[in-house]
This record gives C-alpha cells, structure tokens and sequence, in this order.
C-alpha cells in the first residue's frame, strides 16, 4: 500500500512536471544563439525522455500494488466473511447478500488525481502567482458550477429513465403471467398503452440527458477557451510591466488548465 501511494504521487507529479518543461522549452526557444539554443533543446528532451519513462514505471507500479493490495484485503475479507456466514441462522440466508467487489485500483487513481491538482497549482503560484490568481477566480468556479449542474442533471434523468424502463418491465411481467386473463377482457391494447408510456418516460429521459451532457461540455469547454483568452491577454501585461518570461506565462496557464480540466472531470 505504501509502495503503491508513493507509486501515484510520482505519477501525478508527472503531468505538472511536462507543464514546467513547456515553459522551459518556450524560453529555450527565445534565445538568439542557435548554437546554444539547440544544445537547451537537447536537454530539454532527454528531461521529456527521462519523464515518460520515469512515468511509466510509475504508472504500472501504482496499479500493481494497489491490485495486490485489493486481493490480499479481499482474500482476507473473504475469509473472515465465511466464517461468520458459518454461525449464521438459517433465517439469515432467505434475505439476499453480496460480497460486492474490489476497487482498490480507484484509491490509486484518486491519490494520482489529487497530487496532479496540487502539483499543479503549486507549479502555476511558483512560475506566475498573480497570473494563477486571476484564473483561479475567474474561471474555477465556473467550471465546477457547471460540471456539478451536468452530472447531477444526467444522473437524475438516468434514475428517471431507469424508473421508466423498471416500471415498462413490470408491466410486461404482469402482462405475461396473466395473460389469459388479459386476452379474457381484451386488455391487450391497455397493456400495450402503460408499455409505451413507461417507455416514452425512459426516452425523454435519456433524450434529455443527452441533452444536458452536450450544453454541459459545451459550456466547460467555452469557459475553458474564456481561461485562454483571459490568460493571454493578462500574460503580455505582465511580461511588459511584471517581468514575467514567455515560459514561465505558458507554464501557469498549462498547470492552471490542467486543474480546470481536472475539476470538470471529477
């Protein structure tokens, strides 16, 4: 587990860590000697080199642990779960249980997620803090407003649709297993009619989920190209009065989009 742990905070390091080469590779491009500028270069790709590699090994080990990490738990949970199935009544067993599953590989996603953002931010406040601030409260809260609308939106038509489609299932249930008392009364078409209605709630449903997934990424993105625009525009005044670099502009706004995208995400 703690192989595992420090396995995911490298990895998440990883993504913020390119941002920081971004910018170094801007700045290395803004230099008058050629000679020099392609041996910064140079070494600017062997750190990019060096970071995918360093990330891969990473990444395989953060999953690996973490998936023995859940099947040892799992084994042991098990184990310990038969046993007290084993002094159980018989009554116990007319209710149906479920051992569920393991997802232990999420924890280590999640520990990725969660430096990723922090490295991020703390990356963008070192390279340009006034610049990160700017974007910080004039784009983050929109984002996460947004996506939090977007998926509380699809989630309530999706139980809304599978409400549907449970009650088109018990009609045709009842339907079926009383069907020569249907035939009996000719309610073929009244059982008919209930099937479509559940059915046509299931579709408006899903057709407005649909629809709340494209107007919600569509606002993400939009709000994320407004974080571009007011990013770059802030980035040459504080190049021309603030001393800020080329580099160090484009590597506070890589870190900063990178969180953005993170939020709306998760």
């Amino acid at each position: 587990m703690v192989l595992g742990t420090i396995s995911a905070v490298v990895n998440g390091v990883a993504m913020p860590a390119m941002c920081l080469l971004i910018g170094d590779l801007t700045h290395a491009f803004g230099q008058n000697n050629a000679d020099n500028m392609v041996h910064v270069v140079f070494k600017i790709a062997l750190k990019y080199v060096y970071l995918g590699l360093g990330a891969s090994v990473a990444s395989f080990f953060q999953m690996a642990f973490w998936i023995v990490t859940g099947e040892r738990q799992a084994g042991r949970i098990r184990s310990l779960y038969l046993k007290t199935i084993l002094r159980q009544d018989i009554a116990f067993f007319d209710n149906e249980t479920n051992t569920g599953r393991g997802c232990w590989e999420d924890v280590g996603s999640f520990i990725n997620l969660i430096v990723k953002f922090i490295a991020g931010f703390v990356i963008a406040f070192m390279k340009g803090w006034l610049l990160t601030l700017v974007m910080l409260f004039a784009s983050c809260p929109l984002v996460i407003t947004s996506s939090a609308l977007m998926y509380n939106t699809i989630i309530n038509m999706a139980h809304k649709a599978q409400a549907g489609y449970s009650q088109a299932d018990v009609v045709v249930e009842q339907t079926i297993g009383s069907i020569r008392t249907v035939a009996s009364f000719t309610g073929e078409k009244e059982a008919i009619t209930k099937y479509d209605q559940s059915l046509m709630i299931a579709y408006k449903s899903t057709l407005l989920q649909g629809f709340a997934n494209g107007i919600g990424r569509g606002g993400v993105l939009g709000i994320n190209f407004f974080s571009y625009s007011l990013a770059i525009w802030l980035s040459g005044d504080l190049i021309i009065n603030k001393g800020y670099t080329g580099g160090d502009v484009l590597s506070a706004i890589s870190d900063v989009m990178m969180g953005e995208i993170l939020c709306a995400r998760n």
